[in-house]
């Protein structure tokens, strides 16, 4: 039996989160990849068929995904600082640990880092070793970030639809509120996340964040997320959430509205950047994940003139 402690690998804990936090904040390369972030690795690791673990090779942290069929890859980029020729140098040992890994347990199949930005690539790219060390596959999803600046002020012809939008709203529903999550508002959310699933959900193929959802609501205090609620009359009509991550973006992680009630996902966005740009002004972009080339949540995405469009790669040794 080939055991995960023979190879050095730690399972990831909640406890972890000031670890990663570290290397995160002190990353020589651009780490804006919404999947780099503890909360959404964290809950990857919460997840039945996977198992998640990390490892400090040559001072930066890795991160391991294990399959039910025990087939292991690396989640992303490691942590921590480094030029680019470091950075490739500790991402082949770990592809390295993760091939010796699978042919122990019969694999023929080569592993990889699932999940890369194109801001990432280019910086691979400035050392020489890149192109002989790795291969690249870019993806049709693109990475998502905002200005906060823009979303908070509207200014100009190119925010008209979303003035509009909110103005409406406004008009229509006068009580609408934005305001900090309390557990008082559970069940609420609760029954608002299944209204979603069965009306807006049913464009998507399958709904990816329902498992970052439940650890998102049921840990946001320990993983330092935020939660806020848009009431109508007492009623939750939306919820958001979201933070400030070690990289100096801010993150919007989960965002819900009631189809009912339209304008409200605009709302919830617009309100949110306030929120971060009070708590912290020199926070400028909010990262708000993947379009997951899906049309509609690409269309959705747009109408607040991304600042940072940003290709999705993987990447795999020679």
């Amino acid at each position: 039996m080939y055991k995960i402690k023979n190879f050095g690998l730690s399972e990831l804990m909640l406890e972890d989160l000031h670890l990663f936090n570290k290397y995160i904040k002190s990353s020589t390369y651009f780490t804006g990849l919404w999947a780099s972030n503890f909360p959404y690795i964290w809950s990857i690791s919460r997840l039945k068929n996977i198992n998640v673990y990390w490892k400090i090779i040559d001072s930066m942290l890795v991160t391991f995904i294990m399959t039910k069929k025990r087939f292991m890859y690396v989640w992303c980029l490691p942590f921590g600082k480094g030029n680019a020729d470091h950075v490739i140098s500790v991402t082949k040992k770990g592809l390295d640990l993760c091939n010796e890994w699978n042919t122990l347990h019969n694999y023929k199949k080569s592993a990889y880092v699932n999940l890369l930005n194109e801001k990432q690539i280019q910086f691979l790219s400035s050392s020489d070793s890149f192109r002989k060390t790795f291969l690249y596959k870019k993806f049709l999803s693109r990475e998502i970030i905002w200005s906060i600046d823009k979303i908070t002020q509207l200014k100009g012809k190119e925010y008209s639809e979303i003035r509009t939008i909110r103005n409406k709203l406004h008009r229509d529903y006068p009580s609408i509120t934005f305001r900090e999550y309390s557990s008082s508002d559970y069940k609420g959310v609760l029954a608002l996340k299944e209204v979603w699933n069965k009306t807006s959900g049913q464009k998507y193929e399958r709904i990816t964040d329902q498992n970052l959802f439940h650890q998102i609501l049921h840990h946001y205090q320990e993983l330092n997320e935020m939660i806020y609620v848009a009431t109508i009359e007492e009623e939750i009509v939306g919820f958001v959430t979201g933070s400030i991550l070690p990289n100096g973006l801010a993150w919007g992680c989960l965002a819900k509205a009631h189809p009912n009630y339209k304008g409200v996902s605009i709302y919830l966005y617009t309100e949110f950047a306030k929120v971060i740009r009070s708590i912290d002004p020199n926070v400028s972009l909010i990262h708000v994940g993947s379009d997951n080339n899906e049309k509609g949540l690409r269309y959705f995405k747009e109408k607040f003139r991304p600042v940072e469009k940003l290709s999705q790669y993987a990447l795999k040794l020679r």
